[in-house]
């Protein structure tokens, strides 16, 4: 990536840098509503900013937006970075309960929402008094329409001075084990940010982006904004949920050329009757897998039948996006590669001595992106950013040949008979039966509360209730008897988060609730 002269400490760069350069009226965005250059979206944002400005947000106040992808998500967290406060981008798919309990536990001084109308608005105003109410629809006091009062407001080009430790952005955690927390990030991390992985993944101003991944969450936010901003690339943002047949048509309209997704939809895709003939994949140099683990056979069957390059690739919000990915051609399927440019990885046992090269531990890395802190918990603060490191609660091991490999969740592994099993290992050998389309497994305590290992599968069109023997009797060929599920059901969906990754909890949750 090329230099544009001195950088600004403050992550609003990310646009303004290309008003002096011949990025200015290039394609930024890609959205359902029509295109935007990199000099409309300016325009969008400093009018926002003005909005936000009048309205009386102060620096690092906290602005909690529930909005679709779209110019409008974009445009309000860039003009909350201008005024100094601190955006929150929050999924919409959250229920209201969820939402309400990210307004709150951020102490937000206004939330942005696609629409906030009768009980939704006063309930809101009620339970948090003082807090500025937008909807981008047109709606009635105490909510203000922020889609009218852009249109008329006049663009503020000044920006708030920030300085690289301060406060950028709050990303709130999937949930996929429990309660979100709120991470912040600094300034100075988003700059940082793209260097890294947008080296390794070699993208230019020529590239377009498609995330299926949206901007509430890290992934998705470094995908739609930083990584494409950095360059001056463009980016398609979409409104709508991630379903298969949406991204479908994406991309056949759109033609992007770096696809970003989790496993969960890029198998679910696969499960689309006749795929490799229905999809087009044929502008796509790179689909990227995170988020959740990529297994070896679903790797596999995405070059084989789509024709993709995919890379896999390990993150966390705690560390903003990526930290570790495969190399094409390089990392043997199943394995996450090494780290990026800028980013140290080791394992520790569970007294924190680093373990050497061979043994399973807990891992902690470390890079200039990292995030700073949980936003209100200062003792969970303490157990995951110590001495410079982010304990990530993923156990991994360093193979001196195949590099890192995944084993799982700390909080995923099970003790079944006092040997230790790893989930993933079990659902990559699941996943290489034909007709399955999705699995999870899971540890349930019996009468005796002795966990037992119970496998949740998700059967592919055509399949039917044979697929359970089938499963078993794969399972008895490849894997020992103590790893072998005591139970495998056949179940309509496997539970995910609003970001797509799978939920094991709820799935936990909702076995408990049968044997009860």
């Amino acid at each position: 990536m090329r230099g544009d002269g001195v950088r600004t400490n403050a992550a609003w760069w990310y646009l303004d840098r290309h008003l002096g350069l011949d990025t200015a009226d290039a394609l930024c965005i890609v959205g359902d509503e029509g295109e935007l250059t990199y000099r409309q979206l300016h325009e969008l944002v400093c009018r926002t900013a003005r909005v936000l400005d009048e309205a009386g947000l102060a620096p690092g106040d906290r602005i909690v937006t529930v909005l679709n992808d779209g110019p409008d998500a974009a445009a309000i967290v860039l003009a909350a970075m201008r005024v100094g406060a601190v955006p929150v981008p929050v999924s919409p798919l959250l229920t209201a309960e969820e939402q309400s309990y990210v307004i709150a536990d951020s102490g937000a001084r206004a939330v942005v929402a696609e629409a906030i109308g009768g009980d939704s608005a006063r309930d809101l105003a009620g339970r948090f008094p003082g807090t500025v109410l937008w909807s981008r629809a047109a709606g009635a006091a105490p909510v203000r329409c922020l889609t009218e009062e852009v249109r008329r407001a006049a663009p503020l080009e000044e920006v708030v001075g920030r300085a690289g430790e301060d406060p950028a952005l709050i990303q709130y955690t999937s949930g996929s084990t429990g309660r979100p927390k709120g991470v912040v990030h600094l300034h100075r991390g988003l700059l940082a940010f793209p260097q890294g992985l947008g080296s390794r993944l070699g993208i230019t101003r020529e590239d377009r982006f498609l995330s299926t991944a949206k901007l509430s969450f890290g992934y998705g936010f470094g995908n739609s904004l930083l990584l494409p901003f950095s360059v001056g690339a463009s980016v398609v943002l979409f409104g709508g949920r991630s379903e298969p047949s949406a991204v479908a048509s994406l991309l056949s309209r759109t033609r992007p050329t770096l696809l970003f997704g989790v496993p969960t939809l890029y198998a679910a895709l696969l499960a689309i009757p006749g795929a490799a003939e229905r999809l087009d994949f044929s502008s796509v140099r790179l689909a990227v897998s995170a988020g959740e683990h990529l297994g070896a056979n679903l790797g596999k069957r995405l070059a084989e039948e789509f024709g993709l390059t995919v890379v896999n690739g390990l993150g966390a919000t705690e560390c903003l996006h990526i930290f570790m990915v495969t190399e094409p051609g390089v990392s043997p399927p199943g394995t996450t590669g090494l780290p990026v440019p800028g980013f140290e990885a080791e394992v520790v046992d569970d007294r924190g001595r680093v373990l050497g090269v061979g043994e399973s531990g807990h891992l902690r890395v470390r890079g200039a992106s990292v995030g700073d802190h949980y936003w209100g918990r200062p003792g969970l603060s303490g157990e995951t950013f110590r001495d410079g490191w982010v304990y990530t609660n993923d156990t991994m091991v360093l193979d001196a040949e195949r590099g890192w490999i995944y084993l799982g969740r700390n909080d995923s592994i099970l003790n079944v008979g006092g040997m230790k099993i790893i989930p993933t290992e079990i659902e990559d050998a699941i996943h290489a039966v034909p007709g399955v389309e999705l699995c999870t497994v899971i540890g349930v305590p019996d009468a005796d509360d002795v966990t037992r290992i119970v496998a949740h599968i998700v059967p592919a069109n055509g399949a039917g209730d044979e697929l359970r023997g089938q499963v078993l009797a794969a399972l008895r060929r490849t894997l020992p008897p103590y790893k072998q599920p005591r139970t495998v059901r056949l179940v309509d969906r496997i539970p995910t988060t609003s970001t797509g990754k799978t939920a094991r909890f709820l799935s936990r949750e909702r076995e408990m609730e049968r044997r009860s």
